[in-house]
């Protein structure tokens, strides 16, 4: 008996140091690890990354081959395919064909279920019912941060990093994606619920987190086919006139810059998923080169500070 609970134990301890040595392992890889071109670019700005590519909330596995990830890409190309992943995550434990036919046809979800079973993303019981292999998933907005690092980095050849938490800035350090591209920072947020699920608060902290990390460029990505003009952009422009005042209209309006696209100085887009989300990105970011000045926000810094009224003592003597 004794015998049998030294070997337990013995068995037990080899499991613990397994375990150790893939923590070390893991700990000197990031210690060793040379830095993106992005971080680099955030620590020339005295911002240090913490956190960045996180596997465990995304919709595949963490196992998944480069070939099935490209595939994976690929599909997420699909404004309907995204809506059905929406509802795979709804019901991630157990769901039918039916039960994700709210904006596709019974044919379309079947093929993207089976797709998805081959890749081993999702599995089939036997009896009709699918699960999805990575559980919890709590929301696709991890997923959808990934894809648009991936657009960043597969079609304008930007390295870029998602989930990225940085230290030390007054406005939070979560970041969706951040990238560089064209030797120039560029942040974008994204979100995944339509318009009428988007607050005021989130429009602040957008801004907030610009004048934090100070970006060439800066998206704020909705991923809808709905029109932006009808709340996002009131939002965008109920922000601007609380920070610089009721001349923010005339001198910093929101402009359309084609369809549901719209920008601010040439430097801060809205941009939502109609037509195509890479095209999208392509009007913007050729807009900024035609039309972009030095200044990575909608108001230099000193600007900013004047038109938003008296300023303390301890402002004056910064100024």
């Amino acid at each position: 008996m004794k015998l049998q609970e030294a070997l337990r134990e013995i068995q037990s301890l080899k499991k613990k140091v397994r375990s150790l040595t893939k923590e070390i392992e893991s700990i000197k890889a990031a210690f060793t690890e040379k830095p993106s071109p992005v971080e680099e670019m955030l620590k020339m700005r005295g911002i240090k990354v913490f956190r960045k590519n996180p596997t465990d909330r995304l919709f595949f596995p963490a196992d998944f081959s480069p070939l099935d990830k490209t595939r994976f890409y690929e599909m997420m190309k699909r404004y309907s395919f995204r809506l059905v992943l929406r509802d795979m995550i709804k019901y991630q434990d157990g769901f039918r064909i039916q039960d994700l036919t709210r904006y596709c046809s019974a044919k379309v979800v079947q093929a993207y279920c089976n797709l998805l079973c081959e890749m081993g993303a999702v599995i089939k019981n036997g009896r009709g019912r699918y699960r999805t292999r990575v559980s919890p998933l709590y929301s696709f907005g991890p997923t959808l941060e990934w894809f648009i690092a991936e657009v960043l980095q597969r079609e304008f050849a930007s390295p870029a990093i998602y989930g990225v938490s940085v230290k030390n800035t007054p406005s939070g350090g979560d970041y969706d994606v951040m990238a560089c591209w064209n030797q120039r920072l560029v942040y974008v947020e994204v979100k995944s619920s339509p318009p009428k699920g988007i607050e005021r608060n989130e429009i602040s902290t957008f801004f907030s987190r610009i004048e934090d990390v100070l970006p060439e460029v800066a998206f704020l990505f909705n991923d809808t086919q709905l029109r932006m003009k009808d709340k996002l952009v009131v939002m965008f422009e109920e922000e601007l006139e609380r920070r610089y005042g009721r001349e923010s209209k005339t001198l910093y309006p929101v402009e359309r810059l084609i369809e549901e696209l719209f920008h601010v100085q040439n430097h801060i887009f809205i941009v939502n998923s109609k037509k195509d989300i890479v095209e999208n990105f392509q009007h913007c970011l050729r807009h900024y080169l035609h039309r972009g000045g030095p200044s990575p926000s909608p108001l230099p810094v000193g600007e900013r500070k004047k038109m938003r009224g008296a300023a303390s003592m301890e402002t004056r003597y910064e100024e």
